[in-house]
This record gives C-alpha cells, structure tokens and sequence, in this order.
C-alpha cells in the first residue's frame, strides 16, 4: 500500500490462517511516547519478516502522518475516524500484528472502550514523571477492568540516567500494582533523526540508531512471549 497521508484502510484477505494480534497502545496521558512506539514496533514486525498494520485512532492521526511521511515504512497504516470500524479487525487475515495508537486524554473513553473490545493485549507507555503516575494507573485499571492483558513499559528514558532511573521507575509501578514490562525504552534523537530522513527506526543507520533497535527489539520478543502464553492459556508471569 502506498504510504500516504489519508492511507485508505486495508482490504479484507486470506492471506492468513487466523485472526492478527490485536495490540492497543493505550495511556490517558499524552506525551508518553504512544505513536513513536506503535510505528517502531511495527517496523520491528516488518523486520522480521511478519506484516504489520498501525491503525491509527487519535483524532489528531499523528502515527498515520508520521508513517506517511516515510518512503518506505515496511508496514502498513491506516487513520480512522470513527472506532465503530474497529469491530471488522479480527475478520482480517492479511496480517501478523496490528498495532493501535490511541488517543492521550480523558476524553477518549468511548474510543478506548471500541479499542479494548477488540483488542487481544494492551502496551501502556508510561514516562517516569509524577504527572504521569495517575494517568497511566487510571488506564491500567480501566484495561484490566475490560478484560483485557496488559504491561506498562517505561519509555523515553534519559540514556544519561544510567540504570537507576529505570530500577526506580520499576519500583513504582510494582508498588502500585502494576504487570511490567522487563525492559525498558530509552530516549534517542535517533527516532526523530530517522524521520527526518523518511525511515523508520529499523532501516536508520545514523548515531544510536543500534540502541533504539535493541530496545524495541526486546519489547516486541516480551511482547510475542506473553501473546504465546495467552495462547496457550498460561500465566503471562
């Protein structure tokens, strides 16, 4: 599919036996880093030769610009507006992952709850910042309370923070209770630089573009680790 702005939504095939996971990226809190993630993790499925769709539900379709203005981004992506087109997701059989960008506000409920009904495991964003705690708790109760998988993955984290202020943001999310990622992503001029240069994350060669891959790299194995386990009816810890 051509990589457009207005990208039409993708067809209906049988290019696969079953349904995609369906992954939501949800936080009621903007600015946590929601699009950069969706569209990384899907060029991370591209990469290893899976297909992959971002669907794009924020009114304000910044992953589906941002993957618009890539030459090539590997995968596809698709901006809707109305969430009620959400429900024909699980009829599509030309994809591996799906990955969906959500809104970042308390106003996107209804939106969230058309996204969670569809959605198989939910990825939370989350940035070490007091500001961000109650958002991001508030979402983490409202996916579990519909049913649906989740972890929160700390994102956008100062490389020059070192370790500690990864161990710390872990620490208080186990506090509240929270499922977790075992990893974590760091911030990186790299993501915008390989915008600038119409790439995405993956197919970026230029200074720390080798961490930004290693990074999501291991969110999107934890990621395909606890999707196995729900297949298989096993406890994601």
């Amino acid at each position: 599919m051509a990589a457009t702005d207005t990208a039409p939504a993708p067809p209906i095939t049988e290019a696969r036996i079953s349904s995609p996971w369906i992954v939501a990226l949800p936080n009621q809190k903007g600015g946590v880093g929601k699009t950069t993630l969706a569209l990384a993790l899907a060029a991370v499925t591209a990469d290893a030769n899976g297909r992959a769709l971002v669907i794009d539900i924020d009114p304000q379709s910044s992953s589906a610009e941002m993957a618009g203005r890539m030459a090539d981004p590997g995968f596809d992506f698709s901006h809707e507006t109305d969430p009620g087109t959400l429900t024909r997701l699980p009829e599509l059989r030309g994809y591996d992952m799906v990955f969906i960008d959500c809104p970042g506000s308390l106003e996107g409920g209804q939106i969230l709850a058309a996204v969670l009904a569809v959605a198989d495991f939910a990825v939370i964003p989350f940035t070490h910042d007091p500001m961000a705690v109650r958002p991001t708790m508030r979402t983490a109760r409202y996916v579990a309370e519909h049913g649906v998988p989740y972890k929160v993955i700390i994102n956008n984290v100062d490389p020059r923070l070192g370790a500690d202020e990864i161990r710390a943001a872990w620490e208080l999310l186990d506090g509240g209770g929270l499922a977790r990622f075992r990893c974590a992503v760091r911030a990186y001029r790299a993501y915008s630089t390989a915008l600038a240069n119409r790439q995405s994350v993956v197919q970026y060669r230029g200074r720390y573009a080798a961490n930004v891959r290693e990074d999501v790299k291991r969110v999107h194995t934890e990621l395909l680790l606890d999707l196995g386990r729900l297949a298989a009816g096993k406890d994601m810890s």
